[in-house]
């Protein structure tokens, strides 16, 4: 294989990556900042009404 393009396909591969961890980490920022807190009265009425069929 000519070592021109397998530099080349490392190079793409080594960006790809980049960019995926760069979305990645924002995408983790972002489900942090904004998180919603679930109420837990909520999920004791949904158990209960769960039953009452």
């Amino acid at each position: 294989m000519d070592p021109a393009l397998v530099k080349l396909a490392l190079g793409g591969l080594t960006v790809l990556g980049v960019i995926g961890l760069f979305f990645g980490i924002g995408l983790a920022l972002a489900a942090h900042k904004f998180a919603v807190e679930i109420n837990p009265k909520i999920e004791e009425v949904k158990e209960t009404l769960a039953g009452a069929q």
